[in-house]
């Protein structure tokens, strides 16, 4: 029998768990089990760090299905049968005890024989994640490759991995994660894990499909081609069934047309709108019409591109004479209006007949059939930051805003975002003026009653100290919901406020707070500043393309409000030909000059904007994962 001190660590360990004949004790506590040294993880698990979302009842069916393994040879001793007793009740136990699961997992990491540390792999990673240890799951997803997994449980340990990260709303890992299995499946692997990959990769945003990037594998490599496809073509059947024969006779190893997921099968037979004539409605006169303008001149943009023919009208008119001069043009679909006293009076009329995507929110009436919602709606921007502090595990953030209309909707809506997450309720504060945000910056990170401790010091010794002033240490992030010229206060004021021996606190904030003026001139005072922006107001991003360059020509020095309404209007004309799939498929995205679109509830557009940050004095896109 081989010598060795492990025999002795894992019978300590069955003790403590209750699990050898005639131990009725209670079970001992995780922590006191994993505190032995072990490889290749250096820190024992802990009450759960971060708060993560539980997996949902399907994924936990997956993560929790037991997998047959290859049947292990005779053991050579009793060490190896003991060990192999412990990792069944394990994986017994992971359903109902996933802390005893880590446990005894944790421990056998250490085992002396291989097949026991391959098989013990899977059921590690899934009580890591069961039991919402964060830190340890993402080891564990750093340090184990697929290959390491035996191939018994390797498609199960993917989609466990997959699963974790969409929780996360990782979605660039997740789509790694399904690549890198159907590279090891190939076609042989039932629709399964193929139908996930797909629902996946229509998940990712023009900023994480950049990030992807170009893919060694030739099967990864073909499905992103194949996504590129079906979104360039959207709309177009002929075209699409062409790309699609096209893209078979290139990935020749991917699966056959009729054995690709149905939604792409679907995709292909779904009808789209494709009018030739489309009314366009929007504030052509009055002191609106500047507004109304720059939308007209993002249609027009976009019309180049496209076969159609725009009719526009002045949505100033009473809705009966609207309503007879869109039938007098005869079109087959209708863009606008923009103002929102423009859409109730079009959405009371009870026979309006055409296809119609507004240029505005949904509003209090209720939405018909064919009835489209668009608009650059500052809640979106709010909710993504709350997809972000989740992907960077932020449990405290802080939230600071204007007191104003906008500032108020986009605050609330982060709250009840934040919570509806499983976060804790929001530190929360607003102001009114400048001189109202200084104060509060010394407010909540406490470095008055900081310098008043150090005066009350001075004063009971009778003397004058040197003391250096600390700031709170259990803050995460500050979302800021500022304009620029309050924004650019409070970021070097934050920056002097924190103590020095302080880790730098990462501030957040919307598109509200960028200025094109301001990034013309120094933008030492933002460093480190993160925030949305639509990618059209981001010259690094990858739509900073020919037409960047001619409207720039054409409209030197256009403030952003304008620029903001000419990507509106460029994405509605673009959006069109694309309305009938999102509504069938939501996960579909355009990625447009505004973001990445898509139609969340059948009737109105959401976005997902692009995360930038100020590095080296200018706006750069950043990896939203980031520290």
């Amino acid at each position: 029998m081989k010598s060795s001190k492990f025999p002795l660590r894992l019978t300590s360990l069955l003790l403590g768990l209750g699990l050898l004949s005639g131990c009725g004790s209670t079970p001992a506590p995780v922590q006191t089990v994993a505190t032995a040294p072990v490889q290749p993880v250096q820190t024992a698990p802990q009450e759960p760090e971060a708060v993560a979302e539980p997996l949902s009842t399907e994924q936990a069916e997956v993560s929790y299905q037991q997998v047959d393994t290859d049947p292990l040879p005779v053991a050579q001793d009793q060490d190896e049968q003991l060990q192999r007793e412990l990792l069944a009740q394990a994986k017994a136990a992971l359903a109902t005890d996933p802390k005893r699961t880590l446990a005894i997992c944790y421990q056998l990491q250490q085992s002396l024989y291989s097949q026991i540390r391959a098989q013990n792999l899977l059921p590690l990673l899934q009580s890591a994640i069961a039991d919402k240890q964060l830190a340890l799951t993402e080891q564990l997803a750093n340090q184990i490759s697929l290959t390491d997994v035996p191939e018994a449980d390797r498609q199960a340990f993917a989609l466990v991995l997959a699963g974790h990260y969409r929780q996360q709303d990782d979605n660039v890992r997740a789509t790694q994660t399904l690549l890198a299995l159907d590279a090891w499946l190939g076609n042989s692997a039932d629709s399964t894990a193929q139908d996930l990959l797909w629902q996946q990769l229509v998940k990712l945003s023009g900023a994480e499909l950049q990030e992807l990037g170009t893919q060694q594998h030739p099967r990864a490599q073909a499905w992103l081609e194949l996504l590129q496809l079906t979104q360039g073509f959207a709309g177009d059947q002929l075209a699409i069934q062409q790309a699609l024969t096209d893209w078979q006779q290139r990935h020749p190893m991917l699966p056959e047309l009729d054995k690709l997921p149905k939604d792409v099968q679907l995709l292909s037979q779904t009808p789209a709108y494709n009018p030739e004539r489309i009314a366009v409605l929007l504030p052509l006169s009055g002191p609106l019409k500047s507004l109304g303008d720059a939308v007209q001149y993002g249609l027009a943009a976009a019309a180049a591109k496209q076969k159609r023919t725009l009719v526009f009208i002045d949505s100033a008119k009473p809705a009966a004479e609207l309503q007879a001069e869109v039938a007098a043009a005869q079109v087959q679909f209708v863009i606008g209006p923009l103002l929102r006293e423009d859409i109730d009076k079009i959405q009371q009329l009870p026979d309006w007949q055409w296809p119609t995507l507004f240029l505005n929110g949904k509003g209090d009436l209720p939405a018909k059939a064919e009835q489209y919602f668009f608009a650059l709606a500052w809640e979106d921007e709010a909710a993504q930051m709350v997809q972000v502090f989740r992907q960077r595990q932020y449990q405290h953030p802080v939230l600071i805003y204007a007191v104003n209309p906008i500032g108020q909707r986009m605050a609330q809506h982060f709250q009840s975002r934040w919570s509806e997450s499983g976060g804790s309720a929001v530190e929360t504060y607003s102001y009114g003026s400048q001189e109202q945000l200084q104060a509060l910056i010394n407010k909540f990170l406490e470095a008055e009653a900081s310098e008043e401790r150090a005066k009350e010091i001075n004063r009971l010794i009778g003397q004058s100290i040197k003391a250096e002033l600390h700031s709170r240490q259990d803050i995460d992030a500050i979302y800021l919901i500022a304009d620029p010229v309050q924004t650019r206060f409070f970021k070097p004021f934050i920056d002097v406020t924190v103590s020095p021996t302080a880790r730098r606190l990462p501030i957040f904030t919307s598109s509200r707070s960028h200025s094109l003026k301001v990034d013309k001139t120094d933008q030492r005072d933002l460093a480190g500043l993160t925030m949305t922006e639509m990618p059209w107001l981001l010259p690094q991003a990858a739509t900073a393309t020919p037409l960047r360059q001619e409207f720039d020509n054409l409209f030197a020095e256009q403030e952003e409000q304008l620029q903001r309404l000419f990507a509106m209007g460029h994405d509605a004309l673009m959006l069109v030909g694309h309305l009938k799939q999102q509504q069938q498929f939501p996960a579909m995205a355009y990625h447009g000059l505004t973001g990445s679109l898509r139609l969340a509830d059948g009737h109105s557009i959401q976005r997902q904007l692009t995360l930038a940050q100020y590095r080296q004095g200018k706006l750069q896109l950043v990896d939203k994962k980031a520290p």
